[in-house]
């Protein structure tokens, strides 16, 4: 018997090193939400997600906290299932499955430690390298044509299997980019386009989309905000790469909706928020079984285990030297490369080596100002 008797959430914020200028905001820092699940045996699991600015730390207090305190993580799927259904009212999106997703991932992390195996081992899987593109493309306020360029130079001597760039929200701006990359590669690995729910329709992105074509796209990612069912579809019909979408989305059903109705060709998806690894398995389960491949989204740590359980399924990573992403200055070891993509950590769980010192230190700042 494994019973959960704590289950505490924070925040950590992290200030990056220069601005994220994105199409409909600038972000300046990367805020976390961490959660703590023990044993009565004093055995810890750790998850981490963003918050997107929402409160996630108070929800997992407030509607989890007093559910599963005391529970007996033998029967933890029933457990997850009971409180989908006893909270249906949250729909399928939001801080709720932000709070959700991480609560599980870090059961699971304490389940898979319990048993002293890698989270992919103990979801049957084994340790291998996992297909990995990097993304750090990002519109930064200090960029320059040669601090892109020598970007793209590093990344090209890395063993990846496609290389992301995040849109500036100029359709025009974007295709002298995309060329910029493609120019500096020189290489056959596709590139891949994030709109980041940018796009307001499809019929002003096709033509653009189209062009882009001659730069050898692997997909175009996130170009309408949820549910834009309609406008996915016109827009993957008209492309000859696919489209793909996911990264901040949840449920199994909606999930289903994406790929039937919406025509998108690569699953995106992300543990954190998706449902956690419980709702991650089973959307990428139904991905497999219509020949759908999964693409996850950032925290390569975890997602590198649960790709390993996963046919088809590829991770992305941040190079840290970027600046775009914190979370290389939470931990104290990062994944390894093998000849074709990165490879799990073989330490029981997920198998985060975190700094505790500097995650302290953050939480510690964030608190003292009044953060949630």
């Amino acid at each position: 018997m494994t019973t959960l008797v704590r289950l505490d959430a924070y925040v950590a914020r992290v200030p990056l090193p220069r601005a994220l200028l994105l199409a409909n905001q600038t972000i300046e820092a990367r805020e976390y939400v961490v959660v703590e699940a023990e044993d009565a045996n004093g055995l810890t699991g750790r998850a981490i997600g963003y918050t997107r600015g929402a409160p996630v730390d108070a929800v997992v207090s407030r509607m989890l906290k007093s559910a599963w305190l005391g529970s007996d993580l033998g029967d933890y799927p029933a457990i997850y299932d009971k409180t989908v259904r006893a909270h249906s009212f949250q729909g399928t999106h939001g801080i709720f499955w932000r709070a959700l997703s991480v609560a599980d991932i870090a059961v699971h992390d304490l389940l898979a430690k319990r048993d002293g195996v890698p989270l992919a081992v103990w979801l049957g899987g084994s340790a291998r390298p996992i297909p990995t593109t990097l993304a750090g493309c990002y519109p930064l306020a200090d960029q320059t044509e040669e601090s892109l360029d020598a970007l793209l130079r590093r990344m090209a001597v890395l063993p990846s299997t496609g290389i992301k760039v995040t849109s500036s929200g100029n359709y025009a701006l974007d295709t002298l980019r995309l060329k910029a990359c493609r120019q500096a590669l020189g290489d056959a690995r596709p590139l891949i386009i994030d709109l980041y729910n940018a796009a307001h329709d499809a019929e002003s992105l096709i033509p653009y989309a189209r062009q882009w074509a001659e730069f050898g796209m692997g997909w175009l990612e996130d170009p309408f905000g949820f549910d834009a069912l309609d406008d996915l579809a016109q827009l993957a019909n008209a492309l000859p790469y696919p489209v793909g979408v996911g990264d901040e989305q949840a449920g199994l059903k909606h999930f289903d909706n994406l790929m039937r109705y919406g025509r998108i060709g690569v699953v995106r998806l992300d543990a954190t928020t998706c449902g956690g690894v419980t709702a991650f398995l089973r959307i990428a389960r139904l991905a497999t079984s219509r020949g759908v491949p999964v693409s996850c989204h950032v925290f390569h740590h975890l997602h590198a285990q649960l790709a390993s359980v996963v046919d088809k399924a590829s991770i992305e990573y941040m190079l840290p030297e970027t600046g775009v992403d914190a979370i290389d200055s939470l931990i104290d070891e990062d994944l390894e490369w093998g000849s074709t993509g990165l490879l799990p950590a073989v330490r029981p769980g997920i198998g985060i080596v975190w700094n505790e010192q500097v995650l302290r230190e953050h939480r510690s700042k964030w608190l003292r100002f009044g953060g949630a």
